[in-house]
């Protein structure tokens, strides 16, 4: 078995229902991760990429929360639902790059915890 070129861990941390940092598997982040091993078993990925459930990834108020390990190094991204997670392997992995929506999912290296690049300016006419 050779390196895989991506590995991707979508947080699989369960806190406390009160917790104020919130839990990624409270908000979803179990069908984040099956999506995206059944996206990549659809593209015939399994040698090149991986796919895997982790452990806190220690941004628990961003998630549900992924990193993605590859060729541009360790990116975080938040707030990810099934459907970001299939364009995050589509686009980013295997694909030209992300797309707009992934871009603002992307969470800022310096600050793992600032969601306003999720935040969309309403213009008004």
């Amino acid at each position: 078995m050779k390196q895989p070129a991506s590995l991707v861990f979508v947080c699989q941390n369960l806190r406390a229902s009160d917790d104020p940092k919130g839990s990624c598997m409270r908000r979803g982040s179990n069908a984040v991760l099956e999506r995206m091993k059944d996206v990549r078993a659809e593209l015939g990925l399994k040698s090149e990429l991986r796919v895997m459930g982790a452990t806190c990834l220690g941004c628990c108020e961003s998630g549900v929360t992924v990193l993605v390990v590859d060729k541009d190094g360790a990116n975080y991204y938040g707030r990810m639902d099934p459907a970001l997670g299939e364009a995050l392997l589509r686009e980013q992995v295997v694909g030209e790059g992300a797309g707009e929506a992934l871009r603002r999912h992307r969470l800022r290296p310096d600050d793992l915890l600032d969601l306003s690049g999720l935040e969309v300016e309403v213009t008004r006419e």
